[in-house]
């Protein structure tokens, strides 16, 4: 990463001191700057408090598989801000980032335009630009007033729900569900993979008011037969309105992404018109969702032995899955030393319960974020929680060394920000191959 591409990236971190600022009249008006980019193409458009980066990996490999050039948007990034935006699984350039941001940035300064809001708009032009086929928007948090909510979607994604923003999208399962159905539109098909029948009214309430469809994907489609293997991954049959499709490998595993492979087969089948997908397409790009889409940190295994596992969970629902296909693949009487670092208005009570249960040590760290909270907090936390062996470490990379060191079976879990670190160390360390250079940067 060349000095100039460092600097600009800086730039556009430090909008950060503007905050978080719901609202759409400033990417309105930015993306009209641009010429709305985002109207040139096809958009599947997702949100959801969990699973929606899983489901939009599954898209868009398995249309890149098909034979389509599939952009792909998403965040947080965990290495590189590059990360976010891609095309056919491959990462946007230092130059493309260059030439798209540095404009938008003078824009920025003029209406204190966010972070998410300018990175928002850039991944529009350079979709349009590239002559995709048709682009998998992620939304940031939320979803009425999210950035990304200006798109005009051949259909709108919902996975499910959990509390989490609650200062900004509200503080019941309810209230949250509302914000995400934001993002249905008129005309377009609306999936959703959310499982509770009670908040399936709000979806249906708004579906009907923009006069489209709401599909419940884990009511007419089916991902079960499940086998899970000792390398997360896992085989599972499909059962749709149109198809069985047996003996699908998926790089992805657990209970939670059988849910989001029927979201993402439903949404395949919902589009199907317009954008048609093969039963070989279907199976490659489940296959190889992980190398076809960049994706990173959902239950990966990093080495095998001694396993060393990480996972970017954040929130309660995330660690409970986690706890649920640690057991499913195998590891049921394993006993983990778990380096965890967290942000401080996450439940972090409710993490350290389930943390417990399968955890013999825990490594408590700080990931370099403003909201994180201190590690001699958390591990007095943890000792509250009941956990017999807790350590505090100054870094992470303290962390991650002392864990490696004892070579035992670990589990790196708690948020993005520590997975960024750890790679970092695992990458110099040799344990991984070395990544590109980055920019340290905080993301959102």
């Amino acid at each position: 990463m060349t000095a100039d591409i460092s600097r600009l990236l800086e730039r556009l971190f430090s909008l950060h001191r503007f905050g978080i600022r719901p609202g759409l009249e400033r990417i309105s008006a930015l993306a009209a700057t641009l010429g709305n980019p985002q109207q040139n193409y096809p958009i599947i458009h997702v949100a959801g408090t969990n699973g929606k980066g899983s489901v939009c990996s599954m898209l868009a490999s398995i249309f890149t598989s098909a034979g389509y050039r599939t952009g792909l948007y998403t965040s947080p990034h965990i290495r590189r801000f590059n990360e976010r935006v891609r095309i056919n699984g491959k990462e946007i350039g230092d130059d493309d980032i260059a030439r798209i941001v540095a404009p938008l940035l003078v824009e920025a300064e003029k209406e204190h335009t966010t972070f998410f809001e300018i990175t928002t708009a850039a991944a529009f032009r350079y979709f349009s630009e590239q002559n995709t086929d048709i682009a998998i928007i992620e939304t940031g948090m939320g979803g009425r007033l999210d950035a990304t909510n200006i798109v005009v979607p051949i259909a709108s994604i919902i996975t499910s729900i959990d509390l989490d923003h609650t200062e900004y999208l509200g503080n019941t399962p309810e209230l949250i569900a509302a914000e995400k159905a934001a993002i249905i539109k008129q005309g377009a098909p609306a999936i959703v993979g959310e499982p509770r029948r009670e908040l399936w009214e709000i979806f249906e309430k708004t579906a009907k008011e923009r006069q489209t469809q709401a599909i419940w994907a884990v009511e007419q489609y089916a991902v079960n037969s499940l086998k899970f293997h000792a390398d997360f991954s896992m085989t599972a049959r499909i059962t749709t309105p149109n198809a069985i499709y047996d003996n699908v490998e998926c790089g992805l595993v657990g209970q939670a992404q059988s849910r989001n492979i029927a979201t993402a087969v439903a949404a395949i089948e919902a589009v199907s018109p317009q954008f048609t997908v093969d039963e070989p397409a279907l199976r490659e790009g489940l296959k190889n969702v992980r190398q076809s889409s960049g994706l990173t940190g959902r239950i990966e295994l990093m080495r095998r032995n001694p396993p060393l596992v990480l996972d970017v969970g954040h929130n309660p629902a995330c660690i409970r899955n986690l706890a649920r296909t640690l057991s499913e693949c195998g590891y049921a009487e394993t006993r983990w030393q778990t380096v965890f670092g967290v942000m401080a208005d996450k439940d972090i009570s409710e993490m350290l319960a389930v943390l417990k249960e399968f955890s013999a040590r825990l490594i408590a760290t700080a990931p370099n974020y403003m909201r994180t909270l201190p590690a001699d907090q958390l591990a007095e936390r943890a000792r509250t929680a009941g956990i017999s062996e807790v350590i505090a470490t100054a870094s992470v990379a303290d962390a991650v060394r002392i864990a490696l060191d004892s070579d035992l079976p670990t589990l790196i879990t708690g948020s993005f920000y520590l997975a960024d670190e750890a790679l970092a160390w695992l990458e110099t360390s040799g344990i991984l191959e070395k990544a590109d250079s980055t920019v340290k940067c905080n993301r959102v």
